[in-house]
């Protein structure tokens, strides 16, 4: 069924004809840029919209490519030309490559979630990530709880909801099931997203979700948006291309039953995976260790000490908590006697680990979501973006800093005692001297691509070589002193999670078809030491490979660990302890490895 728009005021008088209680244009996926063809193309769209009788416009996420701060600001201007109300929601492309931490998009839009009535009708909108790293969707505890508490005020006796989010609730969005299972007891009229820029229905978990089609086709030959449409209690999906008629004309794909999720896995009698913890809040980051204590970040803005010799003691509390606002994406790192972690709120801050108290602060060019190393009695540490430093623990005192003008830091540095490596979100790879801070070269793959830049990974120097994975699927090695190229490759599809082995021989590298590869350092061509079926599947996790005790330990995106024994690169064992990106592993000296999970769970692994 079509409706046939005319030009100008008459442009949407036959759709107007439908008489609907609620109507909603939705703009999905629209991707702009300052001067990129989607600016033109969603000025457009306003323009129609404008012309248009709808009650309401929703945003459904990744309004820019890069989530910067400029793509959010001009996004936000066009959108300000809207004769109707809107309200807009992140997408990936929002939170995972932020250059503000991902503050700019709340304090441009308001918030990253809504929930409010129009013409009867409640509409709840929240984020679904993944916040500051690749990864798979993820709907946070803090917002779990937003949509539990708001449909219990508000949504009682058959109220009718539409939800809108990014993602779709299966396949890349790992909570999915729980989002469904908090619907399922209210009148759902629907989930409205994006995300994979194919529109489609599909009853996904007893949820109708109507994934609504970007703004630019993805062969680039057709541009436009859409409108549900709610009328004696259905909700209508229609697609509108630019300048065409408005047109019903979305594919209904087979309905999607919840998956059966089997925990645990077969492990060697010797070895024990377990749950010593759950945050009720999520958690980005990975877990500073000392002794038998904890440290890391939560989403809801905590520091968290876990004592985890007070675990069986319900007398005791095992957590002791800093409030400090902003949600952490920066690990901390212990040493002497301080706790080191960058914020959001553009500082990096020493804290005394018994009291968790401030000791210091020291101001950033721009929110903190990297991570220090410690070695030689010293932090080494981005401070947001533009400069880095090497800082005396206890006191925060500098010992150094180049400004540089680096782009935003996201992963941790590397260092060997005479020099210090890290990348940023600027394609570029850079060397420092470790005692003086002078920069000694810097390195690029010759790509403009700033989202193929190594600036969430861990390099590592092993053998006189500077060795490194990043987004465009190549292994790296580079003369250490010089900077200049020994090898690069693509024959495994590389991403961001990696590591060295403890004696510098090998690094690890996860791909992204679920194998782990080890490869020898110190050689003139790509040298394969040996691979391994992690059994992952499809793979994009950044967790980084940690060797410990002779076994190679991986992550995944789903919440399985992998054991390989690092000699032969025998799978030892995998078991799957969450549903969520394994964040990171930490080796205790007592000889225990702990994980965090996004999910909010702290996994420890020990040998009995």
């Amino acid at each position: 069924m079509k409706f046939l728009l005319l030009p100008a005021v008459l442009l949407y008088t036959a759709f107007s004809l439908i008489g609907a209680e609620l109507k909603v244009a939705i703009l999905s996926d629209i991707h702009v840029s300052p001067g990129n063809p989607n600016e033109q193309r969603l000025q457009q769209a306003i323009a129609e919209i404008n012309e248009s009788d709808v009650d309401q416009v929703i945003v459904t996420g990744d309004l820019s490519n890069r989530g910067a701060t400029a793509e959010l600001t001009r996004v936000k201007e066009l959108l300000d030309q809207l004769n109707k109300p809107y309200r807009a929601l992140p997408g990936n492309h929002e939170t995972n490559w932020s250059d503000s931490g991902a503050l700019a998009f709340a304090e441009l839009f308001r918030s990253e979630r809504f929930a409010f009535e129009r013409n009867g009708v409640l509409l709840i909108g929240f984020s679904t990530g993944p916040y500051l790293k690749m990864g798979d969707g993820h709907v946070r505890a803090e917002d779990i709880a937003f949509l539990k508490d708001t449909l219990a005020e508000r949504a009682a006796d058959q109220k009718p909801v539409i939800v809108f989010c990014h993602y779709p609730l299966a396949d890349e969005l790992s909570n999915g099931v729980e989002v469904a299972e908090v619907l399922a007891p209210y009148h759902v009229l629907g989930l409205v997203c994006g995300h994979t820029h194919v529109q489609f229905r599909r009853n996904i978990y007893g949820i109708d979700n109507i994934v609504c089609r970007p703004l630019t086709s993805n062969d680039g030959k057709t541009f436009g948006y859409n409108f549900i449409v709610y009328d004696n209690g259905k909700l209508e999906a229609w697609e509108k291309r630019l300048g065409d008629p408005v047109e019903k004309d979305f594919n209904v794909r087979p309905p999607l039953k919840k998956p059966e999720i089997v925990f645990g896995g077969n492990l060697p009698v010797d070895v024990r995976v377990e749950t010593i913890w759950e945050e009720s809040a999520s958690i980005y980051t990975g877990a500073a260790v000392h002794g038998t204590e904890l440290f890391y970040g939560t989403s809801n803005g905590m520091l968290v000490r876990l004592l985890t010799t007070k675990l069986q003691n319900p007398a005791v509390r095992p957590v002791r908590t800093l409030e400090l606002g902003t949600p952490f994406y920066s690990t901390p790192v212990y040493a002497d006697d301080t706790v080191i972690i960058g914020s959001l709120q553009r500082k990096i801050l020493g804290i005394d680990p018994g009291t968790l108290k401030i000791r210091w602060e020291l101001p950033a060019n721009a929110p903190v979501t990297n991570t220090g190393i410690f070695a030689d009695g010293s932090v080494f540490m981005g401070l947001g973006s533009g400069s880095f430093a090497r800082l005396e623990p206890h006191s925060g005192k500098i010992v150094w800093q180049t400004d540089g003008g680096y782009g935003t830091f996201q992963g941790a540095p590397a260092t060997d005692g005479k020099i210090v490596v890290f990348g940023a979100w600027d394609t570029r790879l850079y060397a420092l001297d470790a005692v003086n801070g002078k920069q000694l070269w810097k390195w690029s793959s010759g790509s403009t691509q700033v989202l193929f830049s190594p600036g969430n990974v861990v390099p590592a120097i092993a053998a006189g070589q500077v060795l490194f994975v990043a987004p465009d699927r190549y292994m790296t090695a580079l003369d250490a002193a010089t900077g200049k190229q020994v090898w690069r490759t693509n024959r495994f599809k590389v991403r961001e999670s990696f590591g060295r082995s403890a004696d510098g021989k090998t690094v690890y590298a996860k791909t992204m078809d679920g194998l782990l590869i080890a490869v020898e350092t110190g050689k003139p061509e790509f040298t394969l030491r040996w691979q391994c079926d992690l059994k992952f599947g499809y793979e994009h996790a950044p967790c980084p490979v940690l060797e410990a005790n002779g076994v190679v330990y991986a992550g995944s995106r789903s919440g399985v660990i992998a054991a390989v024994d690092a000699a032969t690169g025998a799978l030892l064992w995998t078991y799957k302890v969450g549903t969520t990106s394994v964040n990171s592993f930490t080796a205790a000296p007592s000889g225990d490895v702990y994980a965090t999970l996004l999910e909010g769970k702290i996994v420890r692994i020990s040998r009995q």
